[in-house]
């Protein structure tokens, strides 16, 4: 578990936000739109198939006390984060096209595979690959130009590692802040957001309410290895600019 200590040196390559906004189409055979572009049921379906495929492997034999109870693998990922993904990816491919980013190769897919254990040849490990060296990309354009972090926000990143085990629970305001050093890497991530939330109300993007909130996969890097959690970003109001 990462210490207050360690957190200051980790930085975020995906968004956060807290904007959000509900489908007025609504087909059942369609998770989501994107502008003209459809994330059908049939799409998720074979994404998440692709990446349980390898979920059940058996990883190399080690040998393990009599005592210890086989641990059977949970699933991969979720249809759940198959659309956060899908969704958050054609935002962020708006997003770069307006700024005028390029992608840096920031990871490969086996690098992200081995980290979220699903096969590299998988689309979600395509895609997951895509969009977090898209968000590598936007975050270098901005530079250190972001706005001041909020107490807010700072709390908000917080809580989402503490949620993913990622950092102790029970910390204050100022030990938050302590861990998080300045906290531009917070900032940043807001500002990416704000972005992305954007691109949603331009392009008419709506969500299937079975899959509200949505959520934009999450990454940080820090001494311990790489940490993947989610947070909520469309919640379903009925605009983007609605906060919660």
């Amino acid at each position: 578990m990462l210490r207050a200590r360690r957190i200051a040196s980790i930085v975020v390559v995906a968004a956060l936000g807290l904007g959000g906004l509900t489908a007025c189409r609504s087909e059942p055979s369609v998770a989501a739109y994107i502008g003209d572009r459809k994330v059908t049921e049939d799409q998720v379906t074979q994404i998440f198939n692709g990446a349980e495929a390898g979920a059940s492997a058996t990883p190399a034999a080690e040998e393990q006390p009599a005592a210890e109870p086989t641990k059977v693998p949970g699933p991969a990922v979720s249809r759940q984060q198959v659309v956060d993904l899908e969704v958050t990816l054609g935002l962020g491919r708006q997003v770069a096209s307006e700024q005028g980013v390029q992608p840096v190769n920031a990871v490969t897919a086996d690098q992200v595979a081995g980290e979220l254990g699903v096969p590299a040849t998988s689309q979600y490990a395509v895609d997951y690959t895509e969009w977090v060296n898209l968000s590598q990309g936007i975050f270098a354009k901005m530079g250190t130009s972001v706005p001041p972090v909020t107490d807010e926000q700072l709390q908000g990143i917080y809580q989402a590692l503490v949620k993913v085990q990622a950092i102790e629970a029970g910390f204050d305001l100022a030990q938050i802040k302590q861990a998080f050093g300045g906290g531009e890497f917070v900032s940043a991530a807001y500002q990416l957001t704000g972005m992305l939330e954007k691109a949603a109300s331009a392009s008419k993007t709506t969500v299937n309410p079975r899959y509200l909130p949505l959520s934009a996969p999450m990454v940080v890097s820090s001494q311990g290895g790489a940490v993947f959690y989610d947070l909520p970003y469309l919640v379903g109001s009925d605009t983007v600019s609605d906060r919660a």
